[in-house]
């Protein structure tokens, strides 16, 4: 529940959205009144009845189940590491730029039904985000939902992205490769690289050695692939998907820093980062080289 001071924040931008305000008002007056974390539980809890101003001018939510089939959460307990995620990249952008993540034109790499998506109206209007995915459905979430901003649909073994080229001062691609085959991860990598600018910042997320012990799912041979994780610093199990020119390219992943710093010449990392909230995605963020 909203505190009683921001639940009538919230009310008084229902009252602009109802006399008109557009949506680039209303987001401006709610950054100026709430916190992070307030402004992302009123964006998780679209669409209300008692707020029907502003659940027609910003996106609705995607339902509990499908929360759970991207993610395996939902709701409040959902938005705690989402909101992590999101203070992590503005703090850190600020300490490696040394510029406020306010009116930076950001990507959404990966950006499922557009749970990140609608935390980064806290900080640039709509038209200067994109939000970028290969699975139809994910795309067909985000508009059915009214997603502002730019959504698109980019291919799963991409050479470039529907998007401006060397233009994003912050690219993000959060819980991608911790899922994507070496061949889609080399091709993600490369295929950001052509849209970042040239002091822009890229955050990926890794999973450590540690997962395949945590994951119930892997733990009986998590010797293996802990094992190939040490020996190559990439560990790769495909799930059962349909596959990309023949190849399975979603799973899950585990790679090392030294597998980042090696394999990728394009890319440098700048510092890497880490958050309670959720433990095996670790922070990785890169520049381009």
């Amino acid at each position: 529940m909203l505190l009683i001071d921001e639940a009538r924040i919230v009310t008084e931008a229902d009252g602009l959205a109802a006399r008109g305000a557009t949506v680039n008002e209303v987001l401006e007056f709610l950054r100026g009144k709430l916190s992070l974390d307030a402004f992302g539980m009123l964006l998780f809890d679209l669409p209300r009845e008692d707020l029907p101003a502003l659940s027609k001018l910003l996106p609705r939510m995607a339902s509990d189940e499908t929360q759970r089939n991207f993610t395996g959460d939902s709701g409040l307990s959902l938005l705690k590491p989402t909101v992590s995620f999101i203070r992590a990249l503005a703090y850190n952008y600020a300490a490696l730029r040394n510029r406020s993540l306010s009116g930076a034109k950001i990507l959404d790499y990966g950006c499922g039904y557009g749970r990140m998506t609608r935390l980064l109206y806290y900080f640039s209007n709509p038209e200067a985000i994109w939000a970028v995915d290969p699975w139809d459905l994910a795309v067909n979430l985000c508009r059915e939902a009214n997603l502002a901003g730019n959504v698109a649909q980019s291919d799963y073994l991409p050479k470039g992205l529907p998007a401006p080229e060397a233009a994003f001062d912050v690219m993000f691609a959060f819980s991608v490769f911790t899922h994507t085959s070496r061949n889609a991860t080399d091709a993600a990598l490369s295929a950001l690289r052509k849209h970042i600018a040239p002091n822009g910042l890229l955050a990926i997320t890794i999973r450590p050695a540690e997962y395949w012990v945590v994951n119930p799912d892997y733990a009986p041979q998590a010797e293996t692939y802990q094992a190939k994780h040490a020996a190559e610093g990439f560990a790769f199990v495909p799930h059962g998907r349909d596959t990309v020119e023949g190849e399975a390219t979603y799973g899950d992943t585990s790679m090392t820093l030294e597998f980042l710093a090696a394999n990728y010449p394009d890319w440098r990392i700048e510092a890497t980062d880490w958050a309670l909230a959720d433990p095996y995605q670790r922070y990785v963020f890169l520049k381009p080289a």
